[in-house]
């Protein structure tokens, strides 16, 4: 099939059966759609992953395009969506790793890291934290161990709570980048 068949005449075909006429419209938008997804994000795998579910939904749900609409169009929305999901899920992930890492901190702060060591990730946090420098295991320990809050510590360090904030959020990223190298890759 050449150009001259328009995405109308693709659409009908496909809702007849013809699987090669959704091929042709693969073929017509795909570079459009991974440049379009590449825009938003620019992750070389989750790219093809996303343009190849974006075309799948569109195949699953062809009687749900209305005609006489863009077909471009259509698909760039479906991609959006699923894109809008991919990143959802991402900042889900990284705020339960954040999480994880603080309630380690925290249930080991009392007794000491030493002391809870025998679990992997506790081992590989307590060496992770025997990396920092002093002043962040300073801030670390004020936080987890003494249960201070921002405010307190801003107080008594003669910073802002903001920096406060700002630099416990740049200790815990840095603990679990650290966990995450010494751990290495993890099975899905």
């Amino acid at each position: 099939m050449g150009d001259e068949v328009s995405d109308k005449d693709l659409i009908g075909r496909v809702r007849d059966g013809h699987l090669d006429a959704f091929e042709e419209i693969v073929l017509r938008h795909a570079s459009r759609l991974r440049a379009f997804i590449a825009m938003r994000l620019p992750v070389p795998h989750l790219i093809e992953e996303i343009a190849h579910e974006s075309f799948v939904w569109a195949y699953r749900h062809i009687d749900e395009f209305e005609d006489g609409s863009d077909l471009g169009r259509w698909l760039r929305a479906i991609a959006y969506n699923l894109v809008r999901a991919e990143v959802l899920r991402y900042s889900r992930s990284e705020r339960n790793q954040e999480k994880y890492l603080e309630h380690c901190l925290v249930e080991h702060s009392g007794r000491g890291l030493a002391a809870g060591a025998d679990t992997p990730m506790v081992a590989l946090l307590e060496e992770c934290v025997e990396r920092l420098p002093e002043a962040q295991r300073a801030l670390l320990k004020r936080r987890y161990r003494l249960a201070e809050s921002s405010e307190e510590i801003a107080k008594a360090l003669g910073r802002s709570e903001a920096w406060v904030r700002t630099t416990l959020f740049r200790i815990r990223h840095a603990l679990r980048e650290c966990i995450e190298h010494k751990a290495g890759p993890q099975p899905v």
